[in-house]
């Protein structure tokens, strides 16, 4: 633990007024429904969680670096309180284990607080499009149908078409190769009276087929052409605003998905020597 004091962010944060802030010790446990039910329900297309400016992305040693800075921490596995009920659910034929992570951060409210990216599970190759992808070219291929209205000839249409595919899939095939996780999104945590926690997740799970949304072969040709070689992930998503009571342990699902989240006040201890703090301001990226 002597080490902790060399390390920024591990003493009490302090805002611009020099006011010393609470610090909450923040674990989350996030796993997916295995047995899940496989019905042809109707799934609304949704697009990806956005990245706020200010961010601290766990999978970035520069936005981690940044955001330590303003009193955010990763913590070692050592400091993990749930690991026993990690245990039960991997032995589990139920659920899978996506993501275990905590961090320690101050009591800030939802403006200042600062958004946890966060990724988990498998990622997926090249042959996977993502449903924004879906919903950029359903948006797009209406707008073209849209334009038949002013009187222009089937062939336009189908130039124009041919066109927006061939857009499409050139963008599609430059976002190839970075990979997309099965598990995305931000979890925010905030004190104004009281905790709040603020989700904003997808669970990513591939479909076979085009869903029946569209009602006009313009629309559904661009569609098909994608689903020619590529197979589309949908969007499952967790979004909620969940007053928190600390050290109890919270639980948040869909079907498809769940996750167990666990906030303890941090105290610090008596003989605790904080180490100087850079006086340049920074931003978490």
């Amino acid at each position: 633990m002597a080490l902790l004091g060399l390390l920024p962010g591990f003493g009490p944060a302090q805002s611009a007024d020099t006011e010393i802030l609470p610090l909450y010790d923040v674990e989350l446990v996030i796993f997916k429904n295995i047995k899940a039910p496989k019905s042809q329900e109707f799934i609304l297309p949704v697009g990806s969680p956005s990245k706020d400016k200010k961010i601290l992305d766990l999978s970035s040693v520069r936005s981690i670096a940044a955001a330590n800075k303003l009193g955010y921490v990763i913590l070692p596995d050592q400091q993990f309180r749930l690991t026993e009920a990690v245990k039960k659910l991997v032995k589990s034929s139920r659920y899978e284990l996506l993501l275990h992570t905590a961090w320690r951060q101050p009591g800030r409210d939802r403006e200042q607080a600062l958004p946890v990216w966060i990724r988990g599970g498998r990622v997926f190759g090249s042959e996977y499009m993502s449903i924004d992808d879906a919903i950029d070219l359903q948006e797009n291929a209406l707008g073209t149908n849209l334009q038949k209205a002013d009187g222009t000839t089937n062939e336009f249409n189908e130039q124009t078409l041919e066109a927006l595919e061939l857009q499409q899939l050139e963008q599609q095939s430059s976002r190839r190769g970075h990979g997309l996780y099965e598990l995305e999104g931000k979890i925010t945590v905030a004190l104004s009276r009281y905790l709040h926690l603020y989700t904003d997740l997808v669970l990513r799970r591939p479909r076979q087929s085009i869903d029946p949304v569209l009602n006009s072969s313009a629309q559904e040709r661009p569609l098909a052409t994608f689903s020619t070689d590529t197979r589309i992930l949908n969007n499952h998503i967790l979004r909620e605003h969940r007053r928190m009571r600390s050290k109890n342990l919270h639980y948040l699902d869909n079907p498809e998905f769940g996750l167990l989240v666990l906030i303890t006040p941090y105290e610090v201890p008596e003989d605790f020597e904080e180490a100087p703090l850079e006086t340049e301001s920074t931003t978490a990226e």
